[in-house]
């Protein structure tokens, strides 16, 4: 740390002399003419006005040579004392990490590497700490999710990831609206958690003195959308749930929903298919990735082959010989899966519907490695969900998993408001016995429903999930800026 204050005492220093020789550090802009990564394809002898970051300098002489870089790349820029006139004096006080823009002419050095030579230049912005050992860039872990900056800078195959995922959510937009969906925005704050079975984030309303949440799902808002006419809507929405972190986990996370008029879940299956290989092709042109599943291990994935769809409870039973359904309450399915040695942390707390979903979370999920298609959850697991015509106990539902990731949660979606009711209220009892994962009562969601909806289906898809999973990243946190992160402690 003592070499690194002295170094940010020196480069405080050589800001103050450029001040005394009354050049302004920090300018308020620079006409560029052209991105670093645009010079390669101009013949030699155009002049040109760039900048970017010094990620290199190198001092022969009488000879300077800058290495630039922008968001698009990098490009060497050579100042020569006699070509650049007062401002080579500047070249003293560069550090890696300032900013300069230059203007010059397109050329060569004597081993042939392009090279703007610079005829006058101009600091755009001091830096005052200094970078990352340029080798080694930014090793570590908890700095690379705290400074993204740094890891930008440093790792471009980070700063390309990100690029990469912008382009993606762009390109979810574009299919969805190509489709006839209308982009939305709905609350974050609200006063009651629901949309899905997740703790919430607690917060005050200091004027209306009244408590409030961070949603944990926009589902409600946007079903009441679809009941007030629209018939295609989506949001690409902040998320918010108060639990446990790991790898495929964040208490702050993206996803996309979007709902239906008309359709249900049979039709989602198959929109979904199309969406994905179109969202896919467009981003990464590829419908084969390498994954890496769960348990850490490295699977290769193929969507371009139709996802097999599989019922849920029929798994369970497979795996387990536990038939789910035969259950009406709680306390029964988890004496039958203790006399199986499965064992789950506060199951006496826990409600019929979280219990199924912890024992296929346990026993089915760890062997399904190519993209499926689970089906027709129990009513419990999804309160929100429409019950299925054949069998009540269970809901018209779907879940896309990929190498044991959940990616997609859907279903037909329940419009009936006496059903919801009742569910709701079932829900309710969960959470006043412990269960917090259980939903709320959410009185004004029926009240609207109660005016009429129509069918409708939709579906929830986690942005960082399946993009860190089609990228090979082992944790949500390599494809969020900034994730949330403990404060620094002091030394």
């Amino acid at each position: 740390m003592a070499i690194q204050t002295d170094e940010r005492q020196d480069r405080l220093a050589r800001r103050n002399e450029l001040l005394s020789r009354g050049v302004n550090p920090h300018p308020a802009k620079f006409d560029r003419s052209h991105m670093l990564a645009e010079l390669a394809g101009l013949p030699e002898d155009v002049e040109v006005k760039v900048c970017g970051r010094i990620v290199l300098k190198r001092v022969i002489g009488k000879l300077a040579f800058l290495q630039l870089q922008d968001a698009s790349g990098k490009h060497q820029v050579g100042i020569k004392s006699d070509e650049a006139g007062e401002d080579y004096a500047l070249v003293e006080l560069l550090d890696r990490g300032d900013f300069i823009g230059v203007a010059g002419l397109l050329g060569v050095t004597k081993t042939g590497e392009p090279t703007v030579w610079a005829t006058s230049l101009q600091i755009l912005g001091k830096a005052i700490a200094p970078l990352p050992e340029k080798w080694h860039g930014v090793q570590d872990v908890e700095k690379i999710y705290r400074h993204r900056e740094l890891d930008l800078i440093a790792n471009r195959e980070s700063f390309e990831r990100f690029k990469l995922r912008s382009a993606f959510m762009s390109n979810c937009r574009k299919f969805l609206e190509g489709q006839g969906f209308m982009e939305v925005e709905t609350p974050i704050l609200t006063g009651v958690a629901t949309g899905a079975a997740a703790k919430p984030f607690r917060t005050h309303h200091e004027t209306d003195d009244m408590d409030m949440v961070l949603r944990i799902s926009p589902e409600t808002y946007l079903k009441r959308l679809i009941g007030g006419g629209y018939d295609r809507v989506f949001e690409a929405a902040k998320c918010f749930r108060n639990e446990g972190s790991d790898p495929s986990h964040v208490q702050e996370f993206t996803q996309i929903e979007y709902y239906v008029a008309y359709q249900d879940y049979l039709w989602n299956m198959d929109f979904t298919e199309r969406f994905l290989r179109q969202v896919l092709l467009d981003t990464f042109g590829t419908l084969k990735f390498e994954v890496i599943g769960k348990t850490g291990s490295v699977h290769g994935i193929d969507l371009e082959q139709p996802i097999p769809r599989y019922r849920l409870t029929d798994l369970i039973e497979q795996k387990t010989g536990i038939d789910v359904l035969k259950f009406e309450r709680a306390e029964d399915l988890l004496k039958a899966m203790e006399d199986k040695g499965i064992e789950v942390e506060d199951a006496k707390n826990k409600g019929l519907g979280t219990l199924v979903d912890e024992l296929y979370k346990k026993t089915v999920r760890p062997d399904l490695v190519a993209p499926c298609f689970l089906t027709n959850h129990t009513a419990e697991m999804l309160p929100l969900a429409r019950r299925n015509d054949a069998d009540p106990r269970l809901v018209d539902s779907f879940q896309l998993l990929i190498a044991g990731w959940e990616t997609i949660k859907a279903y037909s979606e329940l419009v009936d408001p006496v059903d919801q009711r009742a569910r709701m209220e079932q829900q309710a009892e969960y959470r006043e016995k412990g269960d917090e994962e259980s939903f709320e009562l959410d009185e004004e969601f029926i009240q609207a429903m109660e005016t009429g909806f129509p069918p409708i289906t939709g579906w929830g898809m986690g942005i960082d999930r399946i993009f860190a999973l089609l990228t090979g990243q082992p944790n949500l946190r390599d494809v969020i800026f900034f994730p949330i992160m403990k404060p620094e402690q002091e030394d």
